[in-house]
């Protein structure tokens, strides 16, 4: 059966995903996770948060999946140390280096590869299991078939099965990073998906995905191979991972889902309705909902009047005293609580109005809920589970007295002092069963209880005692058999990076560019069009010696067929630069290096890298001046982005097809290849500032990704050459005059 994965943001709701049937829960430690604003853990709650579920039967999986800085390494060793000494059952990891350290230094540390590290097909799966990895958090863009095809490998396959999703290929995102300072790649992700802009005349929340909902698809899922369904959730309120953990469990159980869990679902959150999500072949307008980037609610009722300061209402469900309402007008929507008697469906309630807000409500203006407050209470109202236990008192007069507790498999034994001769009443079977049985302070709950007793007298405070000494044993049993054990530490190795220079660098997409590079560069075609016919015919007219930039994400038969493409024509190719790192899972003829999208933040993630055969790798273009001359120290070939415009997400959907209300024929779709004016050509996505941000297809046989560019081009050209550092440069703007920018160069990121 699949793994019910819930998050788990704080205490608060790692309870209500223990009550509510989770097998697992996901958390943050206070630092190198990629939810900062969640609760998160410290070291003490966090062992107290481990033996709390692993008493209760939960796993306890631990993210670290942030890209880290050099200076961060010594405490990310110290992190790693923790949490191998807690005993938690697995860790994830997107960093390389972290991915190095955890896998040579703390070998007992069971690894998880992160949605983060942008694996997608059966290659990179395979790549994962060979290097250390047991699990792979597939990326939320997969198909079914891809899932399918992932889960024949050796690595157990996660999907992601419920909630929010980024709208950015996982671990590719950097429009937070660039526009603000705040990086989505280390937890402090500012939201810009879930803004307004403008494309193609039209205002609206393009880059904002429905939430995800397969509660009606795990039969699926699981036949696919999938061996665990996470729930989306850790900055979610408590009572949220209550109800949809709950529900999961259900449809993990086999219980088919009711309308009346559908309403539920919806009712707890939820962003423009539910979606099946990319894997069950959600496309475009069905992934986005440009309209609403917050809780769409549920609909209610509608408003029949307005008079002194209230709102009459008629409602179509139960309206609960405490429930939170939003009454959507013409000129905009109006929150409030309301506070009254429950009112039947069917009824009528007066909600009290604020004054200055209450002119722009109009008769007919509908009200939808946005919480309910009996669904709010009955989450919180999930008991623990209670862990049924066994147990065998023996008290003979002359004899230790004796208790013997079961429960999950353990068994102990503890004994008192001898027991003495009754003189008036010996201690009867049915009273001693009695005391036993109150078990009310501990997480256990009476099963079976056997008495064996001769004339014996038995003080209360004795077998109370004994009662609680044994069961804390019990606890502590329980506890350790569901603990990985404590494998050593290792020493690190010494960070020796290769030394050797390297030629500017430059991506080009079109032949016409070649023309523009600099004397001496080294020339990375990075095709538009992927499919077989189009690469011949790219490849063509380009000269001997020019490297293939390998796609970011495709499906394995594309990278199959890619790869038959290079050894094809490795006689004209000088080499591939690598688009992602699960892509080192193929063994290439031909020199390779790791582009952009296979991050290096840390010198530990590059030797990595290199000794994976990488002639050389490309520094985070998150990192400022100075945390790259600790990266660069010692001259490695690391190429440093110097020039273009960055690429801020990489986009599944299409926004020009998203516009035009199409859900279904991504694939075939052709309207950039006839030149029609509705297509994505020539189109960007304009904020509340003016800035534009340009769209770019990349086709791949099995449709476009799409890459949304920053609106202003990165120029460190000067600034690197002065360092003495090999460049990137990226052919997708002028190469001279216009407004620039330095990114992170003087400010970093958080």
């Amino acid at each position: 059966m699949m793994e019910n994965l819930a998050p788990a943001g704080n205490r608060e709701a790692l309870e209500r995903a223990v009550a509510a049937g989770a097998d697992a829960v996901y958390l943050g430690c206070a630092a190198f996770n990629a939810r900062a604003g969640a609760g998160n853990f410290d070291e003490p709650a966090l062992r107290d948060a481990v033996r709390f579920c692993h008493l209760h039967g939960v796993r306890v999986h631990v993210t670290v999946n942030i890209l880290v800085k050099d200076r961060e390494l010594e405490d990310l060793r110290a992190l790693l140390r923790q949490l191998n000494g807690i005993g938690v059952d697995a860790i994830l990891v997107q960093d390389l280096g972290v991915l190095r350290e955890a896998r040579r230094c703390f070998p007992g540390l069971t690894l998880h590869a992160s949605t983060q590290m942008s694996l997608h097909n059966r290659t990179g799966a395979d790549w994962a299991a060979r290097n250390g990895l047991r699990r792979v958090v597939l990326a939320r863009e997969c198909s079914l078939d891809e899932i399918r095809l992932a889960a024949q490998g050796q690595a157990e396959i996660e999907i992601f099965g419920h909630g929010a999703q980024c709208v950015c290929v996982s671990g590719q995102c950097l429009f937070s990073s660039m526009v603000g300072g705040r990086s989505g790649n280390r937890g402090r992700c500012a939201q810009p998906c879930r803004l307004p802009y403008v494309f193609d005349g039209r205002r609206g929340a393009w880059l904002s995905p429905r939430d995800v909902c397969l509660r009606g698809h795990l039969r699926e899922a699981e036949a696919a191979g999938a061996c665990s369904v996470k729930l989306e959730g850790r900055l979610k309120r408590p009572e949220y991972v209550a109800t949809v953990t709950a529900s999961y469990r259900r449809g993990l159980d086999g219980e088919p889902e009711t309308p009346g869990e559908r309403q539920g679902l919806l009712q707890i959150f939820q962003r423009g309705g539910f979606m099946d999500g990319y894997a069950l072949g959600c496309e475009d307008a069905g992934v986005i909902d440009p309209e609403r980037v917050n809780h769409g609610g549920v609909p209610l009722g509608v408003v029949t009047g307005v008079r002194r300061g209230l709102a009459d209402l008629r409602v179509e469900d139960t309206l609960h005293d405490g429930d939170q309402l939003r009454l959507e007008t013409a000129h905009g929507d109006y929150e409030a609580r309301y506070s009254g008697p429950e009112v039947p469906a069917g009824g009528r309630a007066s909600l009290r109005l604020r004054e200055e807000e209450a002119g722009g409500i109009r008769a007919g203006d509908p009200v939808v809920r946005l919480a309910d407050s009996a669904q709010l209470a009955a989450a919180m109202a999930l008991p623990l589970p209670r862990i049924p236990v066994d147990m065998t008192l023996t008290a003979r007069a002359g004899e230790p007295l004796t208790l013997t507790a079961s429960a999950q498999g353990q068994t102990v034994t503890r004994a008192g002092e001898p027991v003495q001769p009754a003189e008036r009443r010996a201690l009867s079977e049915e009273e001693a069963v009695s005391r036993l049985c109150k078990l009310g302070e501990t997480p256990f709950a009476p099963a079976a209880c056997r008495v064996e007793t001769a004339n014996a007298f038995v003080p209360v405070s004795a077998l109370n005692q004994l009662r609680r000494d044994t069961l804390a044993a019990l606890e502590e049993a329980i506890i350790a058999a569901r603990t990985p054990p404590l494998l050593p530490e290792r020493p690190e190795d010494a960070c020796v990076l290769p030394e050797g220079g390297l030629p500017t660098t430059v991506v080009f997409r079109e032949a016409a560019q070649l023309a523009e590079l600099p004397e001496g560069a080294r020339a990375v075609w990075f095709p538009e069009d992927w499919r077989p016919e189009a690469l011949e015919a790219g490849l063509a007219p380009l000269p001997e010696g020019v490297w293939l930039q390998l796609p970011t994400v495709c499906e394995e038969a594309t990278l199959r067929g890619i790869h038959r493409f290079v050894l094809a024509h490795r006689a004209r190719l000088g080499g591939v630069v690598l688009g992602s790192v699960g892509q080192l899972g193929l063994d290439w003829p031909l020199p390779f290096g790791a582009g952009p999208d296979v991050p290096v933040m840390n010198r530990r993630a590059a030797q990595f890298l290199f000794e994976a055969g990488c002639a050389f790798v490309t520094a985070s273009p998150e990192l400022n001046r100075e945390e790259l001359r600790v990266l660069l120290a010692g001259r490695p070939p690391i190429l440093v982005p110097a020039f273009g415009r960055t690429r801020l997400m990489l986009l599944t959907h299409c926004p020009a097809r998203t516009a035009l209300g199409l859900r279904q024929g991504h694939a075939a779709c052709a309207l950039c290849d006839r030149g029609d004016p509705s297509s994505l050509r020539g189109k960007t996505l304009t904020d509340r500032t003016g800035a534009a941000y340009p769209l770019t297809r990349i086709r791949l046989p099995e449709g476009c990704r799409v890459a949304l560019s920053n609106h202003l081009p990165t120029d460190l050209r000067a600034e690197v050459a002065r360092e003495g550092w090999p460049q990137l440069w990226t052919l997708n703007a002028p190469l001279e005059g216009g407004s620039r920018t330095t990114g992170h160069w003087r400010r970093g990121v958080e």
